[in-house]
């Protein structure tokens, strides 16, 4: 070997140690892969979606490639996960969008009331506007493994039942958005940023006299402690994403691409809704069956009340959007028509 071909040599080995270092996979370099969750491994998103995902696709690929979940946010706090992708400080992460306001402006569409009746409607809104290009360029950074709907978001409180949206009327309630805060001051209360971990302490010393959120989330954290009454209302919804390093998705070989491929877009937006919807309705029996709960479903009158009183949310969520640059009338309207299942 002469003294060029050594120089090209030595030159080739650092940029592959570069290249590994930064957390970019090339095809002759098969690696295992960091899939970054916020939630605890324990937890029901890291468990049995996260976790059940890297089960389903880590026997198909090849040799010497994996996925492994890195949960507790080991790797970055909540609202920097998709930072996180991006820089390939993790190759694959869910992302909340709700959480970096301004960012995924579109995808928030599923905290509309009443637009997503479940994480099966909510999640098909999601995938239909990313297959139609009504998100726009939101996701044009990223591989887009799945975007899904959580189950739906509901009001519980401490000692006044909510049965009317106007019982919210003075209620202090824990919201996990800007948008969600927006709609409890509709009904005349208002809406306080508390993280998940700090719900049950917040309803015990009386900073919030209740929250909204789902009801894995009101067994998970044993709210039935503090927060009796739990209205069964199908009211709003959040979004998910999961998100991979396109630099990692593209090294990979042709074969390991095609399995990230089967099991991303419309079957995981199948499969994941259908885990979501099935552990929501286990939870609910779980609840229906609880002495301490005081499960409250409004039908009839009731039911059109919360209607009626949030019928121009859809309109109020649009103008927010304004605030970031985004036509968002475009996406609502379809995504009215893919909730009515047209």
């Amino acid at each position: 070997m002469n003294f060029r071909n050594i120089r090209l040599s030595r030159m080739a080995a650092k940029l592959a140690a570069v290249a590994l270092a930064m957390g970019f996979a090339t095809t002759a370099d098969a690696r295992e892969m960091r899939f970054s969750s916020w939630e605890s491994a324990q937890g029901f998103l890291s468990s049995k979606i996260l976790q059940a995902w890297i089960d389903e696709v880590n026997p198909q690929l090849s040799d010497g490639a994996s996925f492994k979940l890195y949960p507790g946010a080991i790797l970055g706090a909540p609202p920097a996960q998709q930072e996180l992708v991006k820089k390939g400080v993790a190759d694959v992460a869910m992302v909340g969008p709700t959480q970096t306001p301004g960012l995924f402006p579109l995808s928030t569409i599923v905290e509309v009331p009443f637009l997503a009746q479940n994480s099966a409607n909510g999640t098909k809104i999601l995938q239909t506007l990313l297959d139609d290009g009504l998100l726009g360029k939101e996701y044009e950074d990223f591989k887009v493994i799945g975007l899904f709907s959580t189950a739906t978001f509901n009001p519980m409180t401490r000692s006044k039942p909510v049965e009317l949206p106007s019982d919210l009327q003075g209620l202090r309630m824990r919201s996990a958005s800007p948008f969600m805060s927006h709609l409890m001051t509709i009904g005349g209360g208002s809406g306080v940023a508390v993280p998940p971990p700090a719900v049950y302490e917040s309803l015990e010393r009386n900073v919030v006299d209740g929250a909204l959120w789902t009801a894995d989330a009101y067994n998970s954290f044993r709210l039935d402690e503090m927060a009796p009454n739990f209205t069964m209302v199908n009211f709003t919804a959040s979004p998910l994403a999961i998100l991979m390093n396109k630099r990692t998705y593209e090294g990979l070989s042709e074969a390991d691409r095609a399995v990230i491929d089967s099991r991303s877009g419309k079957w995981f937006a199948e499969w994941v809704s259908k885990i979501v919807d099935d552990f929501d309705q286990e939870q609910l029996s779980l609840m229906e069956k609880n002495p301490k709960v005081n499960l409250i479903v409004p039908e009839g009158e009731k039911l059109d009340q919360w209607l009626k009183a949030y019928a121009n949310a859809g309109q109020d969520w649009v103008d927010a959007q304004k605030e970031f640059g985004v036509d968002a009338a475009p996406a609502l309207k379809r995504a009215q028509e893919v909730s009515s299942g047209k």
